[in-house]
């Protein structure tokens, strides 16, 4: 790619100009798989508070009418409230993919503000899966530039850095021309915000939809002609100098999308637990010293979970008050795992939680940092257990499943989309709707699939 002047130039000439005969077919196949895995957890997700006093607002404010299906709920809204809502439900159950460079969720905000905008123009599924790539690649390579200051200085990077590159997916799938797309990226860099104290709350949710609603608004507003300033990212009071503290390392001269492609080199985590990604290798091991101490576990007297340094940044402490808490406590997903033997959906419920054996073990728990835990950015974990006659065992992860090293099988996927699917659909509904997606790229209207997702009496 040639040099251009600045981040937004570089950036909007490569999306501009990125031909699906250029995305290698492996790279396209993730992205795929990244769709079923995001509307698996969206249609799932749809059903929490969160999701539903989203929607419940937006019929308020007279929104529930327009051409953008809303996942899960059975009805169609305004394209702005559709991204908020599906956006929202994607990520309120913490099960949507991640990616270790980005270090946050890259495709909620990507799969649900590119659904509602390309329904809403009567797009196909091919346009639709070529912008996610674009989104995707933008967004991981800012964050393996930016990271880990950006999110070290306490942004949640999924909306903060993910509403640029789900931005520059909608410019793209709508094919806006040089000037709009770049005041898109400029009005999109003034949206960009999100608090990691928000963590294990409603709120951490509601970034994923404000992502999805504020790039398909950016994109939008340039659409219609609004403009931004041209040094948005770049310049003194720009994005990169506020939110990271200084330009990528790369700069000034190309930042290097493409070359690879991310989707191959850094790839993406697909979530085989309903928590936190910090919880994964932890929970991973606790539920193999779950299967080994099978009727013993009334036994234990310690529990220590050995925990990379980037833990404690990441997890909050404590013992968790509710499930959203839950999700994002190492305490909790290690009792759980340890207690039932899985963690799931069943497992993040208020009679769970207060299990009495689980409110034990939570109490037992120390957490400790371990030094010799390798620092590949998949948080690895130890987790040692001492039973009343000072037997130990311990089981060390330091890839999770689910991981590019250690990936989900397509038959795992699969169950996973049919189980979160359930939430919503029937089970003819469910198979139409997997296959449609895996398949996505064949769609002469992305709002077939939209429409069968909205469950109710479209299911």
């Amino acid at each position: 790619m040639t040099q251009q002047s600045n981040s937004i130039d570089q950036i909007a000439a490569w999306a501009e100009t990125l031909a699906a005969r250029q995305v290698p077919p492996a790279a396209f196949a993730l992205a795929r798989r990244a769709f079923l895995d995001t509307l698996a957890v969206s249609l799932s997700g749809s059903q929490l508070d969160s999701a539903r006093i989203v929607t419940e607002l937006a019929r308020d404010l007279g929104q529930g009418d327009g051409p953008s299906s809303v996942i899960g709920r059975g009805f169609k809204a305004e394209i702005l409230a559709a991204a908020l809502a599906n956006g929202t439900a994607a990520h309120a159950e913490l099960f949507d993919d991640n990616n270790e460079p980005m270090m946050s969720h890259p495709s909620a905000s990507l799969v649900s503000a590119l659904l509602p905008l390309g329904q809403s123009r009567g797009l196909g599924g091919a346009d639709v899966l070529l912008a996610y790539v674009v989104g995707f690649e933008i967004n991981v390579v800012l964050g393996r530039e930016l990271n880990p200051r950006f999110y070290e200085a306490g942004w949640h990077v999924t909306r903060t850095l993910g509403v640029l590159g789900a931005t520059a997916a909608c410019c793209r799938l709508l094919g806006l021309s040089p000037r709009p797309f770049r005041a898109a990226l400029g009005i999109a860099a003034s949206m960009a915000s999100g608090l990691r104290q928000n963590f294990g709350t409603m709120t951490m949710a509601l970034h994923a939809g404000l992502t999805a609603r504020d790039a398909v608004q950016a994109a939008l507003l340039a659409e219609k002609g609004f403009l931004s300033d041209a040094e948005a990212l770049d310049g003194r009071y720009g994005f990169f100098n506020l939110f990271a503290g200084g330009p990528p390392a790369c700069l000034p001269g190309s930042l290097p999308l493409g070359q690879p492609f991310e989707l191959l080199r850094s790839g993406i985590i697909f979530k085989p637990y309903p928590s936190g990604a910090p919880t994964h290798a932890a929970v991973h091991a606790a539920l193999a010293l779950h299967g080994r101490l099978g009727g013993r576990l009334h036994e234990l007297t310690g529990i220590v979970c050995h925990v990379h340094p980037w833990n404690f940044m990441t997890l909050r402490e404590g013992i968790p008050a509710d499930t959203l808490r839950a999700r994002v406590s190492l305490r909790y997903c290690v009792a759980a795992a340890l207690r039932y033997g899985a963690v799931g959906s069943a497992q993040f419920t208020d009679s769970a939680l207060a299990d009495p054996l689980v409110q034990k073990f939570m109490d037992l728990v120390e957490i400790r940092q371990a030094d010799d835990l390798p620092d590949n950015g998949l948080f690895p974990a130890a987790v040692e257990v001492r039973l009343a006659n000072g037997e130990t065992a311990q089981v060390r992860c330091d890839v999770p499943p689910g991981a590019p090293a250690n990936p989900m099988s397509g038959a795992d996927a699969d169950r996973k989309y049919r189980s979160c699917a359930s939430a919503v659909l029937e089970a003819h509904a469910i198979e139409r709707t997997r296959a449609m997606i895996l398949g996505i790229d064949r769609l002469a209207d992305i709002g077939e699939l939209c429409s069968a997702l909205e469950g109710g009496t479209q299911s």
